[in-house]
């Protein structure tokens, strides 16, 4: 009979109010800290950013079982069930770090066509059994990658006051760096036109966005769009949509003293009624509540 996999909270490995990501490396079957269940099924309430500086051998993430090899890069997020099944001659190191870390930058990372690849598209896309890791660095890239890592373990083994404020900028530094590496050499799968599009919708959701348009962007029918947009958000295209100029909205209201309607418009609504009903839909209270509730 198959155990349960694991729990191994973020408590075990940093502390989020302190410092919410960490570094933690593993040599092959060597124990490498305390709580090292790298070849036994286990999962995490936190996410990491999985760099393979080493070797090679093969990964299981939610029973589907992949090939990996030094250079690769991928993320697996929090309450994802994995291990690996062969690591004896791999080399890794995992960036611990919770989602919440990312949150004052999203904005800006979401426009960023590699960091919505690696860090929101692959981690829903690996149940499948035809799945395989986009990011592969070059050995120039990995080596500049590695350096950012022992930056981070510099500030983490000496905890010089404000260090907590320097691991989370060499995280920012090391993520953005690693989107960048995505976007130079991606090819012209689907997936990474979808996150193309997603890209495109977080810095222009203001415009006038159809179907078609999305489509035509994505360079892909309207059919094959939505399936792919299904399966990556978990929603449709133009439910995304709205939820961005929504969530634009909202900060706007709370932030400004523009009229309700100007706001409506400024976000991409060319009927501030059916704004209103959207805005009270998705938040449960209506724009005016929202901002007096928000400013006390």
């Amino acid at each position: 009979m198959r155990k349960k996999p694991v729990k191994l909270p973020g408590e075990y490995y940093f502390s989020r109010e302190i410092v919410p990501c960490t570094v933690v490396k593993v040599h092959g079957d060597a124990l490498s800290h305390e709580h090292n269940y790298t070849g036994i099924p286990h999962w995490h309430d936190f996410s990491e950013l999985v760099i393979l500086t080493s070797g090679s051998g093969r990964q299981n993430i939610n029973g589907v079982s992949y090939p990996v090899s030094v250079g690769d890069v991928f993320v697996i997020s929090g309450k994802t069930t994995h291990y690996f099944e062969e690591y004896r001659n791999l080399e890794i190191v995992n960036i611990l770090f919770v989602e919440h870390v990312f949150q004052v930058m999203r904005e800006y990372l979401n426009r960023l066509p590699g960091y919505q690849l690696i860090f929101r598209f692959e981690p829903e896309l690996r149940t499948s059994k035809e799945f395989h890791n986009t990011l592969h660095l070059s050995a120039d890239s990995l080596a500049h990658a590695v350096n950012i890592i022992r930056k981070m373990e510099a500030e983490l083994s000496r905890r010089d006051p404000g260090y907590e404020a320097v691991m989370v900028t060499y995280l920012f530094d090391l993520v953005i760096f690693l989107s960048r590496c995505q976007e130079n050499g991606r090819g012209n799968q689907p997936i990474t036109r979808l996150a193309d599009l997603f890209s495109k919708l977080e810095a222009t959701f203001q415009e006038e966005w159809t179907l078609e348009r999305m489509a035509k962007h994505a360079n892909m029918s309207v059919n094959t769009l939505l399936r792919n947009f299904q399966a990556a958000a978990k929603q449709t295209p133009l439910n995304y949509l709205t939820s961005l100029r929504l969530n634009a909205a909202g900060l706007m209201l709370v932030n400004t003293d523009r009229a309700v309607s100007e706001i409506a418009y400024l976000c991409g609504f060319r009927d501030s009624n059916y704004f209103t009903k959207r805005f009270q839909k998705y938040y449960k209270m209506t724009p005016s509540s929202f901002r007096s509730k928000g400013k006390t």
